[in-house]
């Protein structure tokens, strides 16, 4: 979220006022069926700057199984709301995709609902939300809010499209309202960790937790159903397009093909709507990889990274993500293309991938 908030600042120098929108305005958050003893409460708009990750919530014969949390204190307050309309069960366990706040901050709402339940994550996932990597969370709701009259005047810019003048209209309002959602926030790392797979059984909806390599994060967490024939990825797989800060791409890219071995009939990915078929999983992995095929020779030829930059053309593969949006091929390019440029960058020349670190322009 940190180098979210950079991308936005990119290119910023402007001032003006902007209306600050209602906390339920921002966390307008509604539920999907998925299948039986599946659901997902998502925003239904997830074109805006601060995005908010999926949660699944899974019934159990004595509880539910929640993956992932809202993306602060007051979202997973909403959250939680929502969850007491699907079922009266108690949250068991709370499981968390990885440290990114969107899918993690909300946990504190979780634990005043459900005192007991157990706050389970792969070991890497809480060894990142304990360092560095959570440390941007300090200041976030400020630099957010900081940036709302810089948005309110991209609003009111003629030679924008209406598109764009509207996504920024909303982001300036969302972003004084989310200053406020971030005070005093913290992260809350689990107690109950695994390294490669931890089963929490039940006869109707058991549930596989998995780690199947780096890609996303260096400790991203599956969920697997195969009663339910449900597979839920955090954001390993993220639509309508893949974000890639600080990603490990040639690892993900093996991670998706084991995605794809799996006989799942609905994927729910850490951002976007549910998948239902592997279309989508073989176009994110044609995506990875066409992106280092470009980066990694100029790279390995030692050429640095600003000038393997210009050389990056994803335009046709990133129409199959973004359409004829324009907002959504901005953020393409600087949630994808800008921050995987770099990680495959890194890649290619042998460099270690920092969980949190910022991206160089």
């Amino acid at each position: 979220m940190r180098t979210i908030l950079a991308a936005a600042l990119a290119c910023l120098c402007l001032s003006g006022p902007a209306a600050a929108a209602s906390l339920d305005e921002v966390y307008d958050f509604t539920v999907e069926r998925v299948t039986d003893r599946v659901h997902r409460i998502y925003r239904p708009d997830e074109g805006r700057v601060q995005p908010e990750g999926n949660v699944t919530v899974v019934e159990q014969a004595d509880g539910l199984v929640v993956i992932d949390t809202g993306g602060t204190p007051s979202a997973g307050e909403r959250v939680v709301a929502l969850i007491r309309t699907l079922s009266a069960k108690p949250v068991r366990h709370l499981v968390l995709t990885h440290y990114h706040g969107d899918h993690n901050l909300g946990a504190p709402a979780f634990l005043k609902a459900w005192p007991d339940l157990t706050l389970i994550s792969t070991a890497k996932t809480r060894e990142n939300m304990l360092g560095e990597p959570m440390a941007y969370i300090r200041d976030y709701g400020k630099g957010i809010g900081a940036l709302a009259p810089q948005f309110a005047k991209l609003a009111a810019r003629d030679d924008l499209p209406e598109e764009m003048r509207r996504n920024w209209a909303r982001a300036a309002r969302d972003a004084e309202a989310l200053a406020v959602a971030y005070e005093g926030v913290t992260a809350t790392p689990a107690l109950l960790t695994f390294e490669d797979r931890l089963v929490l059984h039940d006869a109707e909806a058991p549930v596989e937790l998995l780690f199947l390599g780096r890609a996303h994060t260096d400790g991203d967490a599956v969920a697997w159903l195969p009663k339910q024939r449900v597979l839920a990825t955090g954001d390993i797989v993220v639509a309508p397009f893949p974000f890639a800060f600080n990603a490990f791409l040639g690892e993900w890219m093996g991670v998706l093909h084991r995605l794809r071995g799996f006989d799942f009939a609905y994927l729910v990915p850490g951002h976007g709507m549910v998948q239902r078929d592997k279309s989508y999983l073989d176009r994110l992995h044609s995506l990875v990889g066409a992106l280092r095929d470009q980066v990694g020779p100029p790279a390995r030829e030692g050429l640095p990274l600003a000038e393997v930059r210009k050389r990056v053309d994803l335009e046709r593969q990133g129409a199959l993500f973004t359409g004829d949006s324009p907002w959504n091929k901005r953020f393409f390019r600087d949630w994808f293309i800008g921050p995987g440029t770099q990680a495959a960058w890194q890649e290619a020349r042998g460099e270690p991938i920092v969980p949190g670190a910022k991206i160089q322009p």
